[in-house]
């Protein structure tokens, strides 16, 4: 404790003395979330790390008054728990209307919702349907290498939300990950590194409306002639940080190799005794009780989505394509129907199965949310953190950074070490995406008039490198709920998740971004850039291996 306090008086010094001479914020706007960041990955106490970020980005945006900045940090602190809105509705409407207005607030839909899949993975575990749903799986995930295919195929199953991903592959997959000795660092990496990119892929998701209505404030008042949409489709192979990530991952899966501090936690996980992974299962509970709760989920949030955008669409829904569909849809509330369904079903089939008593199910519900309070402390921190980054002018300061003075062939891989740099500081994706993507879509436009691979490559650069920053960001929230669902240290999985991100990001600049900028086709680069992530795994990585007095044959 006595490092990280000598490092926020350190931290804080060069704050406080310009206090008395506030000038514009400028890059001052990253001071804070930076800072959380270096003491998070030196102290690895995340909750305070992030504090006192949270508290230096709010001194910056009352202009380096310290007093004001603790005023300011507090109004941070209610809206990331209340929202905004939550008090005026109250003096005005009442606590009945705020209550409303509090579940309606995102954030708190975000812990709710892992709240209830955390409950719903903890009553099949205890009622032991997960333990005999391993059983079954095992016939299929033979050793160590399938475990790590099954969690990567099964992120593709979970392609329209990133969040869904995270919670529900990871509390699923657990259990098999700790029957064959792989580390739960490993689960993180690999629910981690398939989430945003599939959910960013995927022509329906929960990500599609959101960029789409990007690109279209992009382009407005524009000559292009093609649709917002058309833009996002012929942009989808430029999206090299995500494609080549999902290449890597599944190569590291499928090799079983691995390298750097991710070879040592695998070493380590090998190397540890043999343990019942069910030893707190209680019950005699059947695997279709855990399968059928968790397809349950993931089939309500889904049909919520279009059921919910059809309606908002009202006439227009006839004609309209699937993605706008699912983009008129308030996610939240989707995610919130399917994981309460998914574990009001998971108490009825355990009970059916005879896996858990009445009396058993409260035990049972508290045993799976236990453990997930610290995260959503993480959580909420990292909301306050951001918003008070919002307050200190980080977006028109970083937009200013891109502008038309680049050399063209540079613009594409420009726009991803930015995105990624602005992601990886301010831990949101969706927050950069907004912050850099209309910018960059009209230096784009003016930049390659008809649309090709420079200004593709560009507006692809935000949306992948927006990946790349959250994925080494221990502030971003899909970090933490990944670290939450594989139930691992959030410092853990960044810094064993973190070589292999600037891989794969080293590779799709130099085998994606430089040649986009020179007028070459995505199709040429795609072959070679995932030949370099295997080539990369299979040369670098090593398998995990025991001292000879420990080593044990093992079926792959």
């Amino acid at each position: 404790m006595h490092r990280l306090l000598a490092l926020v008086v350190l931290g804080l010094a060069p704050v406080t003395a310009l206090a008395a001479d506030a000038p514009n914020r400028g890059g001052w706007s990253l001071f804070g979330p930076l800072l959380a960041i270096a003491l998070a990955l030196t102290t690895r106490q995340v909750v305070p790390s992030l504090a006192v970020g949270a508290l230096v980005s709010s001194i910056v945006a009352r202009d380096f008054d310290i007093m004001g900045g603790v005023l300011e940090l507090g109004s941070h602190m209610r809206s990331a728990v209340l929202g905004d809105d939550f008090l005026p509705t109250f003096q005005q409407q009442g606590a009945v209307a705020a209550l409303a207005s509090w579940l309606h607030h995102d954030n708190t839909r975000i812990m709710l919702f892992s709240l209830m899949v955390a409950a719903m993975v903890g009553v099949i575990y205890r009622a032991g349907a997960t333990r005999d749903l391993v059983r079954k799986v095992e016939g299929l995930a033979r050793g160590r290498r399938g475990a790590m295919v099954s969690s990567w195929l099964s992120g593709a199953i979970v392609f329209f939300d990133d969040y869904a991903n995270c919670l529900v592959v990871g509390g699923a997959m657990g259990p098999l990950y700790d029957r064959h000795k792989v580390s739960r660092a490993k689960l993180a990496y690999i629910v981690d590194s398939t989430a945003a990119p599939v959910a960013s892929l995927a022509v329906v998701s929960t990500w599609v409306g959101f960029e789409v209505g990007l690109i279209a404030d992009g382009i407005e008042g524009t000559n292009v002639a093609l649709t917002a949409f058309a833009i996002f489709l012929a942009a989808l192979p430029f999206r090299f940080y995500s494609i080549y990530t999902l290449g890597f991952v599944g190569s590291i899966a499928g090799t079983g190799r691995d390298f750097g501090p991710m070879l040592d936690a695998e070493t380590e996980a090998l190397a540890r005794p043999d343990v019942d992974v069910h030893a707190e299962s209680e019950g005699s509970g059947q695997w279709w009780a855990a399968a059928l709760s968790v397809v349950a989920l993931v089939a309500v949030t889904a049909f919520s989505l279009y059921t919910q955008g059809v309606s908002a669409l009202g006439d227009k829904a006839a004609s309209a394509r699937l993605f706008e569909i699912v983009g008129e849809a308030d996610a939240y509330r989707a995610m919130l129907l399917g994981s309460g369904t998914g574990l009001g079903l998971s108490v009825v089939l355990s009970m059916a199965s005879r896996g858990l008593s009445p009396s058993q199910v409260p035990s049972a519900i508290w045993s799976g949310i236990r453990p997930v309070f610290d995260a959503l402390a993480i959580l909420y921190l990292a909301w306050t953190l951001g918003g008070a980054v919002k307050a200190t002018g980080a977006a028109p300061y970083l937009a200013t950074i891109i502008d038309g003075s680049l050399p063209i062939a540079a613009l594409p891989t420009v726009a991803f070490l930015l995105a990624a740099g602005t992601a990886f500081a301010t831990g949101t994706s969706f927050g950069t995406m907004s912050i850099l993507l209309p910018t960059v879509v009209q230096i784009a436009v003016q930049a390659d008039p008809e649309m090709g691979p420079v200004a593709l490559g560009a507006i692809a650069a935000v949306l992948a490198g927006s990946c790349l920053g959250d994925h080494a960001s221990p502030i971003s929230d899909t970090t933490v709920l990944s670290a939450l669902g594989a139930q691992v240290d959030v410092i853990t999985h960044v810094r064993t998740q973190l070589p292999y991100a600037l891989t794969t990001g080293a590779i799709s600049i130099g085998l994606g971004y430089l040649p986009a900028g020179m007028g070459i086709s995505p199709y040429l680069c795609l072959p070679l850039g995932l030949a370099a992530c295997f080539a990369i795994v299979r040369l670098v990585g090593r398998e995990p291996e025991l001292p000879i007095h420990k080593a044990q044959p093992e079926a792959l």
